[in-house]
This record gives structure tokens, C-alpha cells and sequence, in this order.
């Protein structure tokens, strides 16, 4: 008997569909870029793994599929050979584990289940994947940039924000520039953003990446250089005033101490001259 195509295969599905009554259940789960991920399909524990038709699909493109005990390669897409596993047999379950999560995986999934002329039931699955970006790089105005700070996070997914905090409060300044631009290659994210501002004395800015999807935030601070300069100058006037403290003490305790060996000299001497 010949095996039918992916795209035949689905319209049966949808013949199916209008016949009977299937349940979609919508759920969106997140997948960390390079790791792999769990799209969940609760399917009837009861029903046989050699009565069950089971297929993974993104429109017409098969993920992968189980039918009726064996797991045919001949419709599964290229893009996810040796990327997938099902365990229908082990915990009776449709679920679908997905490996080596790429940016290219982002996509709405459906599985499809059920017995061959029987109800068939689908569940639809959003996956969305992320990345988490590198720690931010705050860099201080240089000679010829004038007031300007930027800062950069890089191998992030989605798109990062960048926020500017002054004394952790939103800076009172728009940033002049902030772009993402996509790395070809892997399809994620450098965020990079400019701030024209003047610090005062004392004061500290931050620059905070924002990945929304993963609710991390990162952040960067950079001190005022006024603060350094303080800060130094407020070190070394108390180590000055500190080491003539200690060169005082020791020369007062050196005369208390020569003063008190000639009163006993002096005494000594008295005490022989009487006795002879």
C-alpha cells in the first residue's frame, strides 16, 4: 500500500475535522535557543499505541508521526531528522520532545490523534524561543564623543529594550539611538543604544536590557568620574593626616619615655652620693 503525502495526509485531517468533533486545546510555550523543549499533547492513555494515528504538523510541513505502532521517517520534514522524539509507547502521551531549539523553530504546532475512522482530536501548540543576552557594556564618554554613553548587549532573542536610569530613577534624557541588529547566522539579536547626557557629581547611570519573553532584566552601572576623583582625594588627605597622627604619638612617646629614664638616672645618683 503506498504511504499518502504530508499534504494529503492533512487534508484527510480536515475531512475529519468537519465530520467530527475535535477539541483544540491553545497553549504557547517558551524554549530556551539551543536546548530542547516539551510541546505537551495529552492524548487518551487508554487507547493502543497499534490503534493510534498520531501526526505533528506546521501547516503542511510533519514534524513527525506515529502510526499505528511504528514511527514513519518518509514524511518527516529534513529540518527535524534526528531532532525529535515521541513516547507514545513509554508514557502513553502525544507530547513531542524538540532538540537543538533554533531561531527557525518559532512557529505554531498541531497534533493531531486519534483511531483510524474514529474521532480525531487536535491540540495546538505555539512555540516561542529565546535567548538570553550577555551581560551588558556600559562605556563612558570618550574625548570625542562628548556626553554620550552607550551601551550593548549582544546573542539575545527577541529584540532586547534598553532602558537609562539616573540614580535609579528613568533618565530625564531620550536616547539618541538604539538598534538591534540581527546576527545572520544564528538569527539573534545585538542591541545597542546611545545616551547624550551630563552627570553631575555623585550622581550614578544605568543602562537595563530587557528581555520581555524571559522577564530578565541586566543591568549596568557607571559612577559619576567626579565620584572617582572624590573618592580618591577624600582617601589620601586622612592616610596623610592619619600618618602624622602616628609620627606625633611616637616622637611625644619617645621624650615621655627618654624623660622618665634620666628622672630615674638622676635619682640613682642621688641615692649613691647619700650613702657614701
Amino acid at each position: 500500500m503506498k504511504k499518502p503525502r504530508a499534504r494529503n495526509l492533512l487534508s484527510a485531517f480536515c475531512l475529519l475535522a468537519s465530520l467530527f468533533t475535535i477539541a483544540c486545546v491553545n497553549s504557547d510555550i517558551i524554549g530556551i535557543i539551543g536546548e530542547e523543549v516539551m510541546l505537551p499533547c495529552p492524548c487518551d492513555s487508554e487507547m493502543e499505541p497499534d490503534q493510534l494515528y498520531l501526526y505533528w504538523q506546521i501547516k503542511e510541513t510533519v514534524v513527525d508521526a506515529f502510526i499505528k505502532g511504528s514511527t514513519p521517517r518518509s514524511h518527516q520534514n529534513i529540518m527535524y531528522q534526528n531532532r525529535t522524539k515521541l513516547f507514545v509507547r513509554e508514557n502513553r502521551t502525544c507530547s513531542i520532545l524538540l532538540s537543538q531549539l533554533s531561531v527557525k523553530d518559532e512557529n505554531k504546532y498541531q497534533c493531531h490523534y486519534g483511531r483510524q475512522n474514529k474521532q480525531m482530536l487536535q491540540v495546538d501548540v505555539s512555540l516561542l524561543v529565546a535567548a538570553n543576552y550577555t551581560s551588558p557594556v556600559l562605556q563612558a564618554p570618550g574625548e570625542q564623543t562628548g556626553g554620550r554613553y552607550t551601551c550593548t548587549a549582544t546573542g539575545g532573542f527577541p529584540a532586547a529594550t534598553i532602558h537609562w536610569l539616573l540614580d535609579e530613577q528613568p533618565a530625564p534624557w531620550n536616547p539618541e539611538t538604539q538598534q538591534a541588529v540581527v546576527n545572520k547566522s544564528t538569527g539573534r539579536y545585538n542591541v545597542t543604544s546611545t545616551l547624550a547626557a551630563n552627570i553631575s557629581q555623585y550622581s550614578t547611570l544605568t543602562c537595563v536590557v530587557e528581555n520581555k519573553r524571559l522577564q530578565v532584566n541586566l543591568s549596568q552601572t557607571l559612577n559619576s568620574p567626579h565620584i572617582q576623583g572624590d573618592l580618591q582625594n577624600h582617601t589620601v588627605i586622612p592616610a596623610a593626616v592619619l600618618s602624622c597622627c602616628v609620627v606625633i604619638a611616637v616622637v611625644c612617646l619617645g621624650i615621655t619615655m627618654m624623660r622618665r629614664y634620666l628622672g630615674t638616672s638622676r635619682k640613682t645618683v642621688r641615692h649613691n652620693d647619700a650613702v657614701i
